[in-house]
């Protein structure tokens, strides 16, 4: 470990230490003693910190109020850092980790607890669920496209399995756009330019119509160059960006007690996709790499939604009626590097994926601040799937014409096609649920919640190749129920403690496999019971605020990727039991007048697998089958055929009790500060960050060649000049400024030749943007 790792993490502990001190002083202070800091504070000339109201309860509450790890932020700091996608929030959030993975999934993590089974999204769900506006997104394709029109982004961390359901088992994201006003006319734009030709258009327009109606449209169009070199395709570069989308919502409020809101929202993007260097590349530069492959990756999306807000005078109906597409078309150097380097070539010709997906939740919620808050609800869910993936491979330098896709190739497989898959997927989904505060005193609460879930998943599957062809019709069907129990208690008007124990849950799915050794059919839900402990405190007369939350999870049937001794035979299984604890730290503080404004996030955490668990390692599997020797089983393709080579590959399992989960770094974290200078003619205000994750592990095996993934610090610098009752305002913002090669993952592909590759952290990059309002 180098000097300057242990001085980072050093410093972080030291860093915990003042947190938990603090966190102690404040449930232990008198009123008086902290009348007298408050006193001294305002002396001092601090502010007083803005009330941050969030939905996590389904409702509107004070972020100090709500019971549960939730961390906000605001459109304003997505601009201030040029945040342009969830991976942006990256260790700003504590102990949020959002990895890319094979070139077009985000995975998103939370405490360990997420999605570890990438390029299955057809089969599985995600472990960290993401709402726009209350609707369900159900597929991690969509987390590829570009924030837009954010008022804020929720994060609550920890299982929700009350008011949240399936994929929630990790946390959840809720993303809130902005909304139409009534009676107000305005716009508002900005146009950004930068380095690696980084072009942002934004615009939008709230129209009243009437009394009783309004109009916000909105549109935004985002451009850079690729940040990689592809040496081995001339004037070909990798991770650029070229999309563009479009929102319109008309709201109708014809009495104060109903309003119904109808938004479409509409995505594209068209771009050579994401830069996975292999770990082998000849190229040093970060920023090159060699795939004689051309990648390609477009994605277009829709959501069309409509929200219905009636409030009754003892309770309150809310309905969130939804339809999202998603069409998916992809293809990928799935080898990563070139024929000359590995002698050999796997690619990806087409990896299409459709979806049709119809949800609707109905919730009945008593009103805010009786004696009894209670809310219950009904949500279903009907998805239909579909995918056609083409994988070539082979040992002789292929043609261009080898590497298209000839009509009819379900039937007629060419001789190079390793692998190929038509699969059509019915998803159907429904749950109840009901969650209840009671307020025992004026400081003490309860809260139950319970919700029954119910999956219904089938797969028809049709794989074809040079080695055959078959249908494969699997469905699973199950129930399970989640919960939450919590307390909280109020020191004072301004310290609270919560506990709580919750269960979360993913659904269990099916593989579209065929005549696999190893690989069950179907896999298991995967659960996580959780216990936390969490302090919520305003300091120096609401000035600061300090949050600590501690937790411990026993997280049972982790879903990952597993090699089956059959090749191209790999699907999801279960780990039994993993164990995941740690404790996250967030502060902010105002002072100074509302000059300046100082945040920090600290997590720091640990997990391990508990029992012994036998796993196989698609890198060892591949050793073995593609070992030359004439006395091997699996020589001469054996490992399609012989049950020697099988019995070969299963010995070859390895125990993996005590080995760490993926996406989990033991320490991460950030700071920022920010001040402004009143001026004459307006005002000026800098802002910089720094971002701290800790090193991680890439996969569940923990190969420290293959596994072991950097830790990296990235600082950003803003600074912007708004003149005084002006309607435009200029800004500078710079991101990654020591231009970091920060890997945000690696990936070891299970399928194919195996390849390990990793993606970096966007570089430095410099943009200027000019804003308007009128």
């Amino acid at each position: 470990m180098s000097t300057q790792s242990v001085r980072v993490k050093r410093n972080l502990m030291l860093s915990t230490c003042a947190f938990a001190i603090a966190a102690a002083a404040a449930t232990s202070a008198s009123a008086q003693s902290q009348a007298t800091l408050a006193a001294a504070a305002t002396a001092a000339g601090s502010s007083t910190l803005e009330t941050v109201i969030v939905t996590a309860e389904r409702r509107g509450t004070d972020v100090q109020r709500t019971p549960d790890a939730v961390t906000a932020i605001s459109g304003q700091t997505l601009d201030q850092t040029f945040t342009t996608s969830v991976a942006g929030l990256n260790s700003v959030v504590p102990s949020l980790e959002v990895t890319k993975t094979s070139g077009f999934e985000n995975l998103v993590t939370i405490r360990g607890v997420g999605s570890e089974t990438p390029e299955n999204g057809l089969t599985t769900v995600p472990g960290v669920s993401e709402f726009i506006d209350g609707v369900y997104i159900a597929n991690t394709i969509s987390l590829d496209q570009t924030l837009f029109d954010i008022q804020n982004i929720e994060v609550l961390r920890g299982p929700q399995g009350a008011l949240y359901g399936q994929s929630s088992i990790g946390g959840a994201i809720n993303i809130i756009t902005r909304q139409p006003r009534l009676n107000t006319y305005d716009a508002s734009g900005d146009f950004s330019a930068g380095t690696y030709n980084l072009f942002r258009e934004r615009a939008e327009v709230n129209i009243p119509i009437g009394q009783t109606m309004a109009l916000r449209l909105s549109g935004q169009k985002y451009d850079h160059d690729g940040f990689t070199e592809n040496l081995a395709i001339p004037g070909f570069k990798l991770d650029d960006a070229h999309d563009a989308s479009v929102k319109g919502s008309l709201l109708w409020k014809p009495t104060d007690n109903f309003s119904a809101t109808l938004t479409a929202d509409l995505y594209r993007s068209n771009q050579h996709g994401d830069a996975q260097k292999n770990l082998i590349d000849p190229s040093p530069d970060p920023r090159q790499l060699s795939q004689d492959y051309p990648s390609h990756f477009k994605l277009t999306s829709q959501l069309y939604h409509l929200n219905l807000q009636w409030d009754l005078p003892g309770f309150s109906i809310r309905s969130v009626s939804a339809y999202q597409g998603l069409d998916h078309i992809q293809q990928e150097d799935s080898d990563r590097t070139t024929f000359a380097q590995i002698h050999a070539y796997d690619v990806v010709a087409a990896w299409n994926t459709h979806v049709h997906n119809y949800t609707e939740e109905l919730d009945f919620l008593s009103p805010a601040g009786s004696k009894l808050e209670w809310i219950v609800g009904l949500f279903g869910l009907y998805q239909t799937s579909k995918q056609f993936v083409v994988e070539y491979g082979g040992t002789t330098a292929p043609t261009a014409a080898q590497l298209a896709i000839p009509r009819g190739i379900t039937n007629n497989p060419p001789s190079n096609l390793n692998y190929g898959n038509d699969s059509h997927v019915q998803r159907k989904s429904y749950s109840v649920f009901g969650q209840a505060t009671y307020h025992v005193s004026d400081v003490l609460r309860v809260t139950a919640g319970l919700r029954y879930n119910n999956d219904d998943f089938k797969d028809n599957s049709y794989n074809f190749s040079a080695f055959g062809t078959n249908t494969v019709v699997h469905s699973k069907k199950g129930s399970v129920p989640t919960w939450r129990l919590e307390a909280d208690y109020d020191f004072s008007p301004d310290n609270m403690v919560y506990a709580s124990y919750a269960r979360g849950y993913k659904p269990g799915g099916v593989n579209g496999s065929y005549g696999q050794q190893l690989i069950p059919a179907t896999f298991r839900p995967e659960k996580n019971d959780a216990f936390e402990v969490g302090l919520k405190n305003y300091f120096f007369d609401r000035s600061l605020r300090l949050n600590v939350a501690a937790f411990y999870y026993n997280h049972k049937d982790f879903q990952y990727i597993e090699t089956d001794p059959v090749p191209f035979d790999g699907g999801l299984t279960n780990i039994p039991k993993v164990r995941d604890y740690g404790v996250e730290f967030e502060a902010q503080y105002v002072g100074l007048d509302d000059h300046l404004h100082l945040g920090a996030s600290l997590a720091l955490e640990k997990g391990q697998v508990v029992g012994k668990t036998l796993v196989l390692d698609s890198t060892v599997v591949n050793a073995i089958e593609n070992n030359p020797s004439f006395s091997s089983p699996c020589a001469f393709g054996g490992a399609f055929y012989n049950p020697g080579c099988w019995a070969a590959v299963l010995a070859a399992a390895r125990d993996i009790n005590g080995k760490e989960p993926p996406a989990m770094p033991k320490v991460s974290g950030s700071v920022n500060a920010s001040y402004r200078w009143d001026l004459p003619s307006g005002a000026v205000t800098a802002r910089a960050q720094y971002t701290y994750r800790g090193s991680e592990w890439a996969r569940i095996f923990n190969e420290p060649t293959l596994d072991k993934v950097k830790a990296y610090g990235v600082t950003d610098l803003y600074v912007e000049y708004a003149p005084t009752g002006g309607k435009w305002r200029v800004s500078l913002t710079g991101t990654n400024l020591f231009d970091k090669a920060g890997v945000n993952s690696r990936y070891t592909d299970p399928y194919g030749t195996g390849q390990t590759s990793q993606q970096y952290i966007p570089p430095r990059q410099v943009i200027g943007t000019i804003a308007f309002a009128f």
